[in-house]
């Protein structure tokens, strides 16, 4: 039987997009590719979509690796990925069900193979933050602006 790596679901702003993404780090590029097949749909400039495409890529990542998976249904869990493009920002929300210690920036030695994530997110992004509610945790990232009429 073929595994289902994502699942989109509706949400309530129309212009919202959303994604339960399978309890498994496997599941990233299926979440990445649908990101950017409806954002280049959407004409975001490429410089854009490529920072997006790593806080995507870190928040996803992260929300699987160190924190609860959402039961989604009796036989389905994983984290819920949302993306809406207004006003010449992309902004991204990954929920999942908590995990040990909230997420937060570190700094990481040079030596140490993990604890890069958030930073990369800091970097790309023009302000992130979490937020928590009802047992679930909300990263989240927001890329923009961009100039109208940049080169796509």
């Amino acid at each position: 039987m073929a595994r289902t790596a994502a699942v989109r679901q509706p949400v309530t702003a129309e212009d919202a997009r959303a994604l339960e993404v399978a309890n498994a780090i496997s599941s990233v590029p299926a979440a990445r590719h649908a990101v950017a097949d409806d954002l280049r749909v959407a004409g975001i400039p490429q410089t854009v979509l490529d920072s997006v495409l790593v806080v995507v890529t870190e928040l996803v990542s992260n929300a699987l690796r160190h924190a609860t998976p959402i039961k989604f249904s009796d036989s389905r869990e994983g984290v819920l990925l949302r993306w809406n493009v207004t006003n010449r920002h992309v902004l991204i929300d990954v929920t999942d069900g908590g995990g040990d210690e909230r997420p937060e920036l570190k700094h990481a030695p040079p030596v140490e193979l993990e604890g890069r994530g958030l930073a990369m997110v800091n970097a790309l992004a023009r302000d992130w933050s979490v937020r928590s509610e009802n047992g679930r945790v909300t990263v989240q990232a927001v890329v923009g602006p961009w100039e109208r009429g940049i080169d796509k």
